[in-house]
């Protein structure tokens, strides 16, 4: 009996000393605890239908959304053109892009002010776009500049890839000429004028119902003269011949030395497509100072200043006339900075071109000029390049 009691007071001790209370065994404490634990269950599955509900919301928006999706994916493959083969040569050097609205350009004029735009479209106007073909096969695509009412026809100067053989360096036969122009998506039969493989230059006459809108080459030299302008802001412009969209490039003309054969060709940064090869180079003053060949990554043009020569013997002689003087000459400033400083410091600054080779029996022979020497004036007049 004393062992139980002291068991018992123990017991209450360690009770005491936790605060720990007998559990109660009672009906009414029984049924409080069962209500509580059915209530604490309700919760848990509330929230479990909360979760479930709002992953199945998620599904459904997932599966609107792909849905949607799907819908849209099917409206685009319907709405896009077909694909076809037709001018695939063409279209490979040509970068996408959307112009669905006539006379848009296809990308924006970077770095040019609004009166720079202006004049862009306004130039635009007398930019047409061109295609090559001969019979059913096509031959060529490129852009061109309408330079003037002649004769009552229009003339249209642009390269004279367009007309030439692919295989040869003569007229294509049976050629035949489209001239895409912006007013009213109009499309006219052309006729070769004049040509002139050596500076790729030739003239197509246009018989229009209507006055087509013409704009000069510019005379001035002073737009290459790299005495004067280390670089020059232009503008490349081309037209498409599928929508009839007005190309437009921007750049800069720099001192380098085209890769092609030939010292005349400048070179711009302006990266161009195929189709816009022919079209003209502006200034940010408005004036057609060049003419736009094709190159990957730049783009060489011809001086407007041998465009305005070209055309005005094309007039007078219906060829291009070129005096052999048998002597070949190079750009001083497209030597590199290594061999452009050595110049500088030897000559003392000089500019203008240096004689690379001269042919034997020839006028420069005989002048008494040498491999090796520097022209920098002709008659008085200084020359920086080649072109000049």
């Amino acid at each position: 009996g004393q062992s139980s009691r002291t068991g018992a007071l123990s017991t209450h001790v360690e009770q005491r000393a936790y605060n720990l209370r007998p559990r109660k065994d009672d009906s009414v404490t029984i049924e409080r605890r069962s209500e509580l634990a059915r209530l604490r269950r309700e919760q848990q599955n509330q929230r479990r239908n909360k979760r479930k509900e709002a992953e199945t919301l998620r599904q459904q928006e997932i599966r609107d959304y792909e849905e949607f999706t799907r819908s849209k994916l099917w409206w685009f493959d319907e709405e896009l053109p077909e694909k076809s083969d037709k001018d695939l040569e063409d279209r490979k050097w040509r970068p996408y892009f959307e112009a669905s609205d006539p006379g848009l350009f296809n990308i924006t004029l970077k770095g040019a002010n609004w009166e720079v735009e202006r004049l862009a479209l306004q130039a635009g106007a007398s930019v047409v776009g061109l295609q090559s073909s001969t019979g059913d096969t096509y031959l060529f695509s490129c852009s061109g500049t309408i330079v003037e009412f002649f004769e009552e026809s229009t003339m249209i100067v642009t390269v004279a890839n367009l007309v030439r053989c692919p295989d040869a360096v003569q007229v294509a036969n049976n050629l035949k000429i489209s001239v895409y122009l912006l007013q009213d998506h109009k499309t006219l039969e052309g006729h070769l004028a004049y040509h002139d493989f050596y500076h790729n230059i030739c003239v197509i006459r246009v018989q229009s119902p209507f006055h087509l809108p013409g704009k000069r080459f510019s005379s001035n030299i002073e737009a290459i003269n790299f005495d004067k302008i280390c670089s020059r802001d232009v503008v490349a412009l081309g037209r498409d011949k599928e929508n009839h969209a007005l190309l437009v490039t921007t750049g800069k003309i720099i001192p380098k030395s085209s890769k092609f054969d030939c010292d005349e060709l400048l070179v711009s940064t302006c990266r161009i497509s195929k189709v816009e090869v022919g079209g003209p180079l502006m200034d940010f003053d408005g004036n057609f100072i060049g003419m736009n060949y094709y190159d990957a990554k730049e783009t060489p043009f011809v001086p407007s200043f041998i465009v305005l020569k070209c055309l005005k013997q094309f007039k007078l002689f219906r060829t291009v006339i070129r005096p052999w003087l048998g002597l070949r000459v190079r750009t001083l400033h497209a030597e590199g900075s290594i061999a452009h400083e050595k110049m500088q410091t030897n000559f003392h600054g000089a500019t203008g071109v240096v004689i690379e080779k001269i042919e034997e029996d020839s006028p420069a022979k005989e002048s008494g000029l040498n491999e090796g020497d520097i022209i920098n004036q002709i008659d008085g007049v200084y020359i920086s390049n080649a072109a000049e």
